[in-house]
């Protein structure tokens, strides 16, 4: 592929198509979140069997993230594209019109099933349409523009879903998954002219998988992604909203106004992120390691503050696991350094693996901790002993970067990541 085939106005388009259709996932990942109580009444059950929508459907993405993989590797990222937008669409329709539980999870796990063919489509659109320089930045630009996804659903669909009610409220999100389906399909294209990578291989969907999984770059991308990840998932899935509100005393309106500071420092540290891997790609490893430090420090002292933790401390609580989406991030960048072009979609899909798997294990502690310590109503110390178990993941991932980076390191032929 020579220089001139990459880059260029057909290459910004199909970003920008990219990048649309995981604003759209993103809007339909997260508009559960918001609807917690009015999902409550639509299907007669209590607040607290609401968790089970979240479970169910991040841990049907979870589990696609390899399958997903594969099939782009075979497909390309037009098709994923495509597929993905399309079972969403369908899966918002039915939770639109859904009135019993158990309609509403089959509904939520063909929203994660779809969910999970979206990002790393749009991620193997960067690799291939535009020069290596561009790559980290573009990355991290695209992460954090998913972020306006979110803010769709804490804005405009609350708004909705309080005027309108929740059948529009769900065909609304359907809605913009289809318009996502109809942009990529007219202006996506897999790869630019004349470079052909997608895998035709003679065998079977899955095998690259046990290619890429024998990679030490894919070992290292799995544990960076687990490192980063798994606390903006744990928290902003589930457990920040509770944990602002009945271990540290917030109103409601105050937690809401803490989680638009995650959203704004994702953004923010996004892009920088991407210039500091670009700029320091040998050493990227520990720009991730040293991001989460710093979130682990504040994590802690936010646990172990007497009473409520001052206002300052929460804000910076929520600045660091902002940041932290951005450090998750440079694992798709020690992909696209060492995994070939044509097992990118399958190295993508086990490296998301590593934060989800993770992000899960946290929200199931937590709330196993939280029912055993403190039952239907846990006090600011039960949530403190709970939370607590991000820490035992962050050690454990800490600890497994650091030994695949070594080992990465001992299979290259000169000293760089």
């Amino acid at each position: 592929m020579t220089q001139a085939q990459v880059g260029g106005w057909r290459a910004w388009s199909v970003w920008a198509a990219g990048t649309l259709a995981f604003i759209a996932a993103m809007f339909s990942r997260t508009s559960f979140g918001v609807a917690a109580i009015p999902a409550a009444e639509q299907f007669s059950a209590p607040v607290g069997a609401m968790s089970m929508f979240v479970i169910v459907q991040a841990g049907v993405y979870a589990a696609m993230q390899i399958p997903a993989g594969a099939v782009l590797d075979r497909l390309g990222s037009r098709n994923v594209l495509a597929i993905g937008l399309g079972v969403m669409t369908a899966g918002q329709v039915v939770l639109a019109f859904a009135t019993s539980f158990p309609l509403g999870l089959v509904a939520r796990v063909f929203i994660g099933g779809g969910d999970a063919l979206i990002f790393s489509s749009a991620i193997r659109l960067i690799l291939l349409w535009f020069p290596p320089r561009k790559i980290p930045v573009l990355t991290q630009v695209t992460a954090a523009a998913g972020q306006a996804g979110q803010w769709l659903s804490a804005v405009p669909l609350v708004m909705i879903l309080s005027n309108w009610g929740w059948t529009t409220a769900f065909l609304t999100v359907a809605a913009s998954c289809f318009v996502g389906l109809l942009i990529a399909v007219l202006v996506v294209r897999d790869a630019p002219p004349g470079l052909v990578v997608t895998s035709r291989g003679s065998g079977g969907l899955f095998a690259g998988v046990g290619e890429v999984l024998a990679m030490p770059a894919a070992q290292l991308a799995f544990f960076i992604h687990m490192l980063a990840a798994s606390a903006p998932i744990a928290f902003t899935f589930l457990w920040g909203f509770p944990y602002l509100t009945q271990a540290q005393g917030l109103t409601d309106a105050q937690a809401g106004s803490l989680f638009t500071v995650f959203v704004i420092a994702s953004m923010i540290v996004g892009p920088l992120t991407g210039m500091l891997t670009r700029r320091f790609a040998a050493r990227r490893t520990f720009l991730a390691l040293g991001i989460v430090g710093l979130s682990a420090v504040v994590w802690t002292s936010a646990l172990v503050w007497p009473g409520y933790a001052p206002h300052w401390l929460l804000v910076l609580l929520l600045i660091t696991i902002g940041a932290d989406a951005p450090a998750s991030n440079i694992a798709f960048d020690i992909n696209r350094s060492h995994v070939p072009a044509h097992r990118i979609g399958t190295a993508t899909g086990v490296t998301l693996v590593g934060g989800f798997s993770a992000g899960l294990v946290v929200v199931a502690a937590i709330g196993v901790l939280l029912s055993i310590l403190g039952g239907p109503n846990p006090s600011a110390d039960d949530f403190r002993v709970a939370m607590s178990a991000q820490l035992v993941v962050w050690v454990y991932a800490g600890i497994m970067v650091i030994r695949k980076r070594r080992q990465l390191l001992r299979s290259l032929p000169s000293a760089d990541e």
